[in-house]
């Protein structure tokens, strides 16, 4: 009785194995033919002060401009709007806001931040993100976004110096669906100077 129960486990096991391989491989192939992607999500910043919770919505029309909108509990805390020579940042808690290059970023976080590289990390586009930084990037989860295409739902980006660390859980992923573009930045906002 007790090899009956045992070959029916294993036999269990290896069916089971074999069902999620061929989901696995009966997904489409990842997406990276498309002009517009957008997403929401919510995410997870993890660092030495704990751990905060928002949501996002994300736009990008491809090598032309990525729109970020941060929000939590309903309240929109962050725009930015990044081109491939500006980004546009708007605090909405802080009234404050930035419009021009991206050195300061490059300088605060020592990374070759650029248009391409927060492209390719908001896209999954590993071949495009930097190699021997002290990032790490991860993509997980992937559905199939439509019959011929997939994008992954879960993204992490980790500090490999374990100061910082995001995770994101993504959802309604479109493709070729165009979004907002643009931000206006309010007269009574005071600009950062770097």
């Amino acid at each position: 009785m007790k090899r009956i129960a045992l070959f029916c486990s294993l036999l269990m096991f290896v069916w089971m194995n074999l069902c999620a391989q061929e989901s696995i491989d009966t997904l489409p192939p990842v997406a990276k033919d498309y002009q517009w992607i957008s997403y929401r999500g919510k995410a997870d910043i993890i660092d030495t002060g704990g751990t905060r919770s928002c949501n996002f919505f994300m736009v990008n029309r491809t090598d032309s401009l990525l729109y970020l909108n941060v929000h939590a509990s309903g309240i929109e805390l962050i725009r930015m709007v990044f081109t491939p020579d500006t980004v546009t940042y708007v605090n909405k808690l802080t009234y404050q806001y930035y419009k021009g290059s991206y050195a300061p970023f490059r300088m605060l976080t020592h990374l070759p931040i650029d248009f391409e590289m927060v492209q390719a990390a908001f896209n999954g586009d590993s071949e495009k993100l930097p190699q021997r930084q002290k990032l790490s990037f991860e993509y997980s989860n992937f559905v199939a976004v439509d019959s011929s295409q997939s994008f992954f739902t879960e993204m992490s980006f980790k500090d490999l110096d374990h100061v910082l660390e995001i995770r994101a859980a993504l959802k309604n992923v479109k493709l070729n669906t165009p979004g907002p573009t643009s931000i206006r930045i309010p007269e009574k906002f005071e600009e950062l100077k770097f």
